[in-house]
């Protein structure tokens, strides 16, 4: 960690248990073949994660809709096996974690706690039985849906498919209660979160969202539905995307608000089997165009604050959602290296001791404690 951090900002972010609730690195991995234990290779590495004292690292599998619904397991699968063979490589760094006793018992070893997550319903294929799959290799929530609607859930950048939630999308969610997974509504339209909410007897989380108050992105979330993931004991994680922390970045690139995210959708005629990774690889590097102003640093502290004011600490932390193309983060703020900064940010608005902790992880260490056990 840098030596500019103040002592105390310093110790404060020593004891937190520093926690980025989503990463695309995966994505790097297998489009771009990168080992994440190897320094500079991309956003996120093993000694970035330990230079930015970060303790738990969420890896999210991330399906693109070009691959369903026949392809969604396979390329879902192509990640988790990629995630197991970078813990293979690695061991004495890094460690699975999926209850959080395991979380605590990796970071006192000093090794990072790697948390799998599947990102998008899609990977299921509309079955139940994937589900249990994906759980007893490891991963441990699912994001419902991504940037396109499914038949059984709609999305928050995608034109309505079942108006909210489907009765299959019930029993998505009835489901991953009974194998313990953590729901997670990011990406969900506004309907959606608020069935899923109402469905899962578990506490739901919005693990890389921001604050539609400051930043009217479809993919963040209004004070009332943030009420509403608060009022169910769940997390929100403030996203660190330019468009989704930045109201003027977020006019520019998307003029048409509806149109938000639309290039990550698919219109056009299904795509040979052969040719799925080459074109979504072209896709993952394209999606955000051409290079683009970066935010300031002060916006990811507007959502934190504004989020912390709306639902209370216990119920916010940090998705910064990075690897997932070539999108810039906010100045200051380049890597992983950099969440002492946050810590700092906040210390110095007079934020307590025991609330940073809890935004810088904390709070979804908690979450992770109620929904799969210490």
């Amino acid at each position: 960690m840098s030596g500019a951090i103040p002592a105390p900002a310093l110790e404060i972010h020593r004891r937190a248990f520093v926690w980025d609730a989503h990463c695309d690195s995966l994505q790097r991995v297998v489009v771009d073949g990168i080992d994440l234990g190897l320094p500079g290779t991309a956003q996120a590495d093993l000694d970035a994660w330990r230079d930015g004292g970060v303790k738990v690292q969420v890896f999210a599998a991330w399906v693109d809709v070009i691959y369903g619904p026949d392809q969604a397991a396979r390329r879902a699968l192509e990640q988790i096996a990629a995630f197991h063979m970078f813990l293979a490589r690695h061991p004495s760094r890094v460690g699975l974690a999926t209850t959080a006793a395991q979380v605590r018992a990796l970071a006192a070893e000093g090794r990072l706690a790697a948390v799998l997550a599947v990102e998008g319903g899609l990977a299921i294929q509309g079955d139940l039985g994937l589900l249990e799959r994906y759980a007893n290799l490891g991963v441990t929530s699912m994001t419902l849906t991504h940037a396109t609607s499914l038949e059984w859930i709609d999305s928050s950048t995608d034109l309505p498919r079942v108006g909210g939630l489907a009765d299959f999308g019930r029993e998505v969610v009835a489901e991953m209660n009974r194998l313990g997974m953590l729901v997670d509504v990011s990406h969900v339209s506004d309907a959606a979160l608020r069935e899923v909410a109402r469905a899962s007897s578990a506490p739901v989380i919005a693990s890389h969202s921001s604050a539609r108050a400051i930043c009217d992105h479809p993919r963040n979330l209004t004070d009332e539905l943030a009420r509403v993931v608060a009022d169910t004991g769940g997390v929100i994680g403030v996203n660190f995307v330019d468009e989704i922390l930045d109201q003027a970045t977020c006019d520019r690139v998307n003029p048409d608000p509806g149109a938000a995210l639309a290039s990550l959708r698919h219109d056009g005629p299904p795509i040979p089997r052969d040719q799925l990774d080459r074109v979504a690889a072209e896709r993952l590097r394209g999606v955000f165009g051409a290079p683009r102003p970066r935010p300031p640093f002060q916006r990811i502290l507007d959502h934190i604050l504004h989020l912390v004011k709306v639902v209370g600490a216990d119920h916010v932390g940090l998705g910064a959602d990075l690897d997932g193309g070539p999108v810039p983060t906010p100045e200051g703020f380049d890597t992983v290296r950099d969440y002492p900064r946050i810590t700092e940010a906040l210390w110095r608005r007079g934020m307590s001791d025991p609330d940073i902790e809890k935004v810088m992880g904390n709070s979804f260490l908690r979450v992770f404690e109620t929904v799969r056990g210490g």
